[in-house]
């Protein structure tokens, strides 16, 4: 069974990658996650839906650890 996640979880990419946090699921289970992709002096936010079983739970939200 896939991890469940909630909006404000820190999570990444079970193969890699930036650290996200997750703004919501949507009604087909998809988890919304944005970040920050650094270019030069800017940081361009991003967003992507992805399946639950692509990612880990790395931080909870209201969670110090």
């Amino acid at each position: 069974m896939a991890e469940q996640f909630e909006t404000g979880d820190v999570v990444d990419l079970k193969s890699g990658g930036p650290l996200m946090t997750v703004n919501r699921v949507n009604k087909d289970g998809d988890v919304i996650c944005e970040w920050f992709n650094q270019e030069g002096q800017k940081y361009e936010p991003k967003w992507h839906a992805f399946k639950p079983q692509m990612l880990r739970r790395l931080k909870s939200k209201g969670s110090n650890t």
